[in-house]
């Protein structure tokens, strides 16, 4: 009987062993995938707003952000769309808003990323307790554009 139970004992370690030693890594497609978390306001010192975008990210292929080298190179494309007379529309900054990822790089063998980005948004807006919002996507190294994002609705205010 002990020797019943010492080889359903050894049985169980190996089994265990085994099956935890077959788990993969993650892999994701080599496009970006993107997923918004939160867009958040926080009041300075002098009385205006600053915005933080939070959004998580998933990439196959590990080639996230922009070389160092790289001093023009921009990651992250987004629109501003501002409430005027009750409809949306896109502001016209006159330039678009784009903002560098630091250069990521898989470790191991597992090329695949995933994790979260944090963006302080800018934003021009003349008239005060605007409400806004953004659409964004991301572009990886080798120019895959990940899907397109929007962001909640945001009242700010200008002094």
């Amino acid at each position: 009987m002990k020797r019943n139970n010492a080889c359903v004992w050894a049985l169980l370690v190996f089994l265990t062993g085994f099956f935890s030693s077959c788990s993969e890594d993650e892999t994701f497609p080599v496009t970006p995938v993107i997923a918004f978390k939160s867009l958040q306001k926080f009041q300075s010192l002098s009385g205006s707003d600053s915005l933080v975008l939070t959004f998580s990210f998933t990439d196959g292929d590990g080639d996230i952000g922009s070389a160092p080298a790289d001093s023009f190179g921009r990651d992250v494309y987004a629109k501003l769309y501002e409430l005027n007379n009750g409809v949306f529309q896109e502001a016209n900054l006159g330039a678009p808003l784009s903002y560098r990822v630091p250069f990521l790089e898989p470790r191991g063998n597992n090329l695949s990323l995933k994790g979260d980005i944090l963006i302080n948004l800018d934003y021009n807006i003349l008239r005060p307790n605007d409400t806004i919002y953004y659409k964004l996507y991301m572009e990886d190294r080798a120019g895959n554009k990940s899907n397109e994002i929007t962001t909640s609705t945001i009242i700010t205010r200008v002094q």
